[in-house]
């Protein structure tokens, strides 16, 4: 390592004191300095430039929520000279300043032409001129009453592909949004909708964010929600359940044998070490007129809440005697 170290700094050495390096050396201050010179004459002079600024509203009391959306930015056509332009604009992003107690009156806050062209030359200075601008006056409508809690309902058609199953509904967080407008619609406002969505051929756990569906009249805080969709395997679960008889008139007793019966139905895999029971199997009393002989026809009836996917019976009946 110290070799290859001694070998460069004689390589440097060498090309420093060569004539050749001196000759780029003195080339280079000379062009510094030129540009230097040019820096300043164009400093100096009158320049257009096209500037971004930021739009802020000053003095906006903490109670006020605007239901229009307020612009983050302006497109500024300035003339001013080069050093005024880097002191105000270059250098750093300026800000439009709008007042909004001058501004407001009557749930509207309304910046006319001359109100925002001052508000412009304000954050240029005075000595520039203005040529253009991207938005020329504003009309805002706010609202100072509070807002109201709702619940955002996704709307999204998932489907998993075989084997695998959409656990649950898709959920949004948050699962309350904040809505702010005219009492009559909050009053009415039970819901808000995400846009809508169809997801096919899920074989994993998929989030994405989705924007709010727009009411008229209506700020949304926030407008946007991730939306997660859960997927899981599918895993097959095998038991042995009691059969339950239904529909038997008071005073009577159907006694059946077998009184369990072997199903068994697929699960996502972190249901299947669960206690509770998706399905039952079930022997209806109303069917006994249907059918003759000593057995009767059991069935899988879902449980409500609960999700299991191609539930099969290991038998179709069982032996019964009604008690009278």
């Amino acid at each position: 390592m110290r070799g290859w170290f001694r070998m460069i700094k004689r390589w440097w050495n060498t090309i420093r004191n060569s004539s050749e390096f001196r000759g780029v050396l003195t080339y280079m201050i000379f062009v510094g300095i030129a540009a230097l010179f040019w820096l300043i004459l164009t400093l100096n002079d009158s320049v257009e430039s096209s500037v971004m600024a930021n739009i802020r509203i000053t003095n906006k009391p903490d109670s006020v929520t605007f239901i229009s959306n307020v612009p983050d930015h302006i497109h500024v056509e300035v003339r001013d000279k080069g050093s005024s332009l880097m002191r105000t604009a270059w250098l750093r992003r300026p800000s439009v300043n709008l007042d909004f107690r001058i501004l407001a009156e009557g749930n509207q806050m309304v910046c006319s032409k001359s109100d925002m062209m001052s508000a412009i030359k304000e954050a240029f200075g005075g000595s520039a001129v203005v040529i253009s601008s991207s938005i020329d006056s504003l009309r805002l409508v706010y609202t100072d009453r509070p807002g109201k809690l709702v619940p955002v309902q996704v709307s999204v058609d998932a489907r998993a592909m075989a084997g695998f199953v959409v656990s649950g509904k898709p959920l949004s967080n948050p699962p309350r949004v904040m809505a702010y407008g005219p009492r009559e619609i909050l009053d009415t406002l039970t819901r808000v909708f995400t846009e809508s969505y169809i997801e096919t051929d899920l074989d994993q756990s998929r989030s994405f964010s989705s924007n709010l569906k727009g009411i008229k009249g209506v700020r949304l805080i926030p407008s946007t929600v991730g939306v997660t969709i859960n997927v899981e395997p599918l895993v097959v679960k095998e038991e042995v359940l009691p059969v339950v008889a239904k529909n038997v008139p008071a005073g009577e007793s159907l006694l059946l044998f077998p009184s369990t019966a072997r199903v068994s139905y697929y699960v996502p895999m972190s249901k299947f070490s669960s206690d509770r029971k998706p399905v039952r199997v079930v022997a209806d009393y109303d069917e006994l007129s249907m059918h003759r002989g000593e057995r009767i026809p059991i069935h899988i009836e879902l449980v409500e809440g609960e999700l299991a996917v191609r539930p099969r019976l290991h038998a179709d009946s069982v032996e019964y005697t009604l008690v009278r």
